[in-house]
């Protein structure tokens, strides 16, 4: 996006690219494109910052859909021809089948999976258009950024070049070297764990259910992670889990263990493992100013899981713009860092707070006490985000269950609005 909207604007744009070819995506991605302005833990509305966060509207005609980017202007549109997955909801089961649904009804969009592949070729197809020099299979190695220019070294097989560039904008991955090399993540510090995420890529499931919803499993005796299984553009599905680097469980065996002997087996008795998708990441706070000198991050290069696909697309919208005024004589790094700034959840004090009332349920629970309250949850048509609607209905929890309730949210007399201030 960034490469594009710079070209439309005039300037001469190299686009270096990794992967062999333009409109391959390696790396675990959920494809959905989430329709409003909720967090990915939280439905809450942030109040104590000036969020601007980058939201979606779809256009669908046909073969030939249009992604708009609000409240980014017209020329930030995105055509898209690829397969389209809808989802209507999102449903956790427990063990024994009993649910909690995010919306109270599956009469809305919540979100559309795209095949991202296509995506990416597309976009590639109008960098070309509006003048982009393309290079694929080449990886940026090194860095280095001066007074009026940024020098990069190019390498392609057994081949290294150098170039020079007035502006450079890096969406490199979680683990850059390239912001090492600038000192980007100084005082960034890891706040958890590494953790690392795999996903099986199959040609079918027996359910219907899957068709419309994204699906999470919550099985703690078998994992203390959520198993997830949503569609994966085109006619395809994926089932995914998550662990630390550090432990001693072993992903595939997981997965492998859910499809054959969880009592969701028959929903993949004739699934096939198409291939994996899966990464690291490290939870650590975002970059507080990812715009210095001549160079511009984007991505989750600097920030863990807000750059979702659409976030990603404005960043990069907002980064050439940044950099045109840059070259203008404004102070385009100022302007990208307050967009930046505002746009994220994280930087919300509010926000952290509120998914920071409730653990995890299959990380705490047994399977008899996820039932039990996933039960209770169903039986009182309670919906919403784990991290929302426990801490919503915590006094009734404490009176009901306080067993389960205490383990979710510790003892009942350290809530208040303490916690959440």
């Amino acid at each position: 996006m960034a490469a594009r909207t710079a070209s439309r604007q005039g300037m001469q744009v190299l686009v270096v690219e990794k992967n062999k070819a333009f409109g391959i995506a390696r790396r675990l991605c959920s494809r959905l494109l989430r329709l409003g302005a909720g967090g990915f833990q939280s439905d809450i509305e942030v109040t104590d910052a000036g969020h601007r966060k980058i939201t979606i509207t779809i256009e669908l005609d046909g073969e030939r859909s249009v992604l708009h980017l609000k409240p980014l202007p017209p020329d930030a549109d995105v055509r898209y021809t690829g397969a389209w997955a809808a989802s209507f909801n999102d449903t956790w089961f427990s063990p024994s089948g009993f649910k909690l649904h995010h919306k109270p009804t599956d009469d809305h969009f919540t979100g559309l999976i795209i095949d991202k592949d296509a995506l990416l070729a597309g976009m590639a197809a109008e960098c070309a258009e509006a003048g982009c020099e393309l290079r694929a299979a080449t990886q940026a190695v090194a860095i280095e950024d001066g007074p009026d220019s940024v020098t990069l070294e190019l390498k392609s097989g057994d081949t290294r070049a150098t170039v020079r560039a007035r502006k450079a904008v890096i969406a490199d991955g979680s683990f850059s070297p390239l912001l090492e090399q600038l000192d980007f993540n100084e005082g960034r510090k890891v706040v958890g764990v590494r953790v690392k995420f795999l996903t099986l890529i199959l040609d079918g499931v027996a359910s219907n259910y899957v068709d419309t919803h994204r699906v999470k499993f919550c099985f703690p005796s078998l994992h203390r992670g959520y198993i997830t299984l949503s569609q994966y553009p085109p006619g395809r599905f994926q089932l995914g889990a998550t662990t630390t680097t550090g432990s001693q469980v072993n992903l595939p065996t997981v997965l492998e263990h859910f499809m054959a002997e969880s009592p969701y087996a028959d929903w993949f008795a004739e699934s096939k493992v198409l291939g994996r998708t899966g990464c690291n990441m490290d939870l650590r706070p975002p970059v507080w100013e990812p715009a210095k000198g001549n160079v511009i991050c984007a991505g989750d290069n600097v920030a863990y899981g807000e750059t979702s696909i659409k976030h990603a697309m404005g960043c990069g919208y907002i980064a050439a713009h940044a950099m045109r005024s840059s070259l203008d004589g404004g102070n385009g790094n100022a302007e990208y860092n307050e967009f930046w700034q505002n746009s994220l959840n994280y930087f919300s004090k509010q926000y952290r707070a509120q998914i920071g009332r409730t653990k995890s349920i299959p990380a705490v629970l047994n399977d008899e006490e996820a039932d039990t309250l996933f039960r209770w949850l169903q039986d009182n048509s309670v919906c919403g985000l784990p991290q929302d609607c426990l801490p919503d209905n915590r006094n009734r929890l404490y009176a009901e269950m306080p067993g389960i309730a205490e383990k979710l949210m510790g003892p009942r007399d350290t809530e208040g609005t303490d916690r959440a201030a």
